[in-house]
């Protein structure tokens, strides 16, 4: 019971001091916040990356003209690349007939775009321009249809394959689209396909892209743009062979002298998934005295307010020891408080933190995730708080005289 009447006395004393309390929490507030929001981004962006490189498959690799994670990791580099030349369909070509190490090989590109039929508009759908292969190399399990197949590129047919979301909301009143009209770019195309439902990954959703054939994908948007080259190795045990067999291939492709820097780049799913790994923990590095020095800072304004508040009850505790309240008793009524406060404003900042990394996630490509461990390490840090720093105003409460306590005014 003296648990419970020990945080109805500090819920009483939230809502008699608003502003008082707010200042106090503040620093709780927005620590747990930073932690939280921050968790949940790199939390989820880790969820999609993991599945990024499932769909993909271990033995598929990626030509392409720059590494935008270099940006973070090698900027000189970076920098250097952008002076590398666009990979075209013909380069994909050029592997397809000659890699001897390549099950398959396939180029892709992509844009957002609105897609409208029927009265209807689906807007940021990423419409991908695709080969045929794609379908070999994604895990893209259709529910309806069929995938795209050489003709399509070779006659640029005006032909989508639509995820699962995109294919029900433009076409909510027909179970079956195929065969019916979609708007992309100001052109028809005709949907050939349905893919089944891929659900989310990290507050990604999968299933809003629209698949064309790469040569009408360019008639629309235009074929300037450099594409990727996703090369998917014939045997799992000879990666490496087929990615040094790409290499020299594409540099005898690009006229490349043998000390002449490769001007383009080869990368496998478990660089990009060294590379995000080295990114986000060195996020949570920096997170980590950022936060702290927040979160001490909250301590520290929770304890000053916990000293005012015995001042302010200085005549209560002295009524409390005259009537038989142990010392163990008052520290404990402070200790409770204390900790009570620092708690709310732990749970306030953990709302606000996922609140924040949704509306991130809405503004900007980056998926959110909860993460139960987060929320855990939110509240058991404000309980440390509270307790560690309301530890001195709950003995200063606990080491008063009654009789002078009772003759405070």
């Amino acid at each position: 019971m003296n648990l419970f009447e020990g945080v109805r006395i500090a819920l009483d004393s939230l809502r008699g001091h608003k502003l008082r309390t707010f200042l106090t929490l503040l620093g709780n507030i927005v620590g747990t916040m930073s932690v939280i929001a921050v968790v949940s981004l790199i939390y989820g962006a880790d969820r999609y990356v993991s599945q990024v490189v499932l769909d993909e498959g271990t033995d598929v690799f990626t030509v392409s003209r720059i590494n935008e994670l270099q940006f973070l990791t090698d900027f000189d580099a970076f920098l250097e690349s952008l002076n590398n030349p666009d990979l075209t369909l013909e380069d994909r070509d050029y592997l397809l007939d000659r890699m001897t190490e390549a099950r398959t090989v396939a180029a892709m590109t992509a844009t957002s775009a609105d897609l409208r039929s029927e009265g209807r508009t689906f807007r940021g759908v990423q419409v991908r321009g695709v080969t045929e292969d794609v379908s070999l190399i994604e895990d893209l399990p259709l529910e309806l249809g069929r995938h795209l197949i050489p003709q399509d590129l070779q006659g640029s047919r005006q032909v989508a394959v639509l995820g699962f979301e995109v294919a029900r909301d433009l076409f909510p009143r027909h179970a079956d689209p195929l065969g019916r009209q979609v708007r992309i770019g100001g052109r028809h195309f005709t949907v050939i396909g349905v893919v089944e439902d891929r659900g989310t990954v990290g507050g990604a959703n999968r299933n809003q892209f629209a698949l064309v054939p790469l040569t009408a994908w360019q008639k629309v948007f235009g074929s300037r743009g450099s594409l990727d080259i996703k090369v998917a190795a014939a045997d799992l045990s000879r990666l490496q062979e087929a990615q040094d067999e790409a290499t020299f291939l594409m540099r005898i492709r690009h006229r490349l002298r043998p000390l002449e820097r490769t001007d383009f780049v080869v990368r496998t799913s478990d660089q990009m998934l060294n590379i995000w790994k080295g990114i986000s923990s060195a996020i949570y590095g920096a997170l980590v005295p950022l936060v702290g020095i927040s979160l001490v800072v909250g301590g520290i304004v929770l304890m000053n307010i916990m000293l005012v508040a015995v001042t302010e009850r200085t005549r209560e505790v002295g009524v409390r020891k005259a009537l038989g309240a142990r010392r163990l008793s008052i520290l404990w009524q402070f200790m409770v408080e204390a900790i009570t406060l620092s708690l709310v404003g732990g749970v306030a900042g953990i709302l606000i933190g996922f609140l924040l990394a949704w509306v991130i996630s809405l503004a900007s490509p980056l998926p959110f995730a909860i993460a139960a461990w987060s929320v855990l390490l939110g509240l058991g840090t404000t309980f440390l708080i509270g307790a560690v720093f309301g530890t001195y105003p709950a003995w200063k409460a606990a080491g008063l005289d009654p009789v002078e306590a009772l003759r405070y005014e």
